[in-house]
């Protein structure tokens, strides 16, 4: 699936810019939330995903990111993609949504039609670089 390549693409380019940084790719519908919260706990920064779906996002990031609302995070940035088909509103959606969970949300994202090409992944340098606070070495 396209957003689950992106998040593994983005992983990679953090990996690249800074290889001491530690970096885990979850799928919100599978892995166990509470993990998933303690892995949010002891990060500096998130990147969400999500393909559009009715005009919104997945009902179990949705779900998700109400209970990262409720832990009331400060202090930490975010970024947000993910792929559509018609509409595609996720990325905005996210966006609004890790705002109001108290995160800094980043400018940068990647926002893909159907599958993910070279063009979407060569957004994925600058959003690491920015998630990482701007430190990176540039390329």
């Amino acid at each position: 699936e396209g957003t689950a390549k992106i998040a593994r693409r983005i992983a990679d380019e953090i990996h690249r810019q800074s290889p001491d940084t530690v970096v885990k790719v979850f799928n919100i519908a599978k892995a166990d939330k509470n993990e998933v919260m303690t892995e949010v706990f002891r990060s500096k920064a998130i990147a969400v995903g999500s393909p559009t779906v009715s005009g919104g996002i997945l009902s179990s990031v949705a779900g998700w990111l109400e209970f990262l609302k409720q832990l009331k995070f400060r202090n930490k940035k975010a970024a947000a993609f993910g792929c559509y088909g018609w509409s595609g509103e996720s990325v905005k959606v996210l966006r609004e949504r890790l705002k109001d969970a108290g995160f800094d949300v980043i400018d940068e994202n990647v926002r893909s039609l159907w599958n993910p090409g070279e063009e979407d992944f060569a957004a994925i340098p600058a959003l690491a670089e920015k998630l990482l606070g701007g430190s990176a070495a540039p390329a």
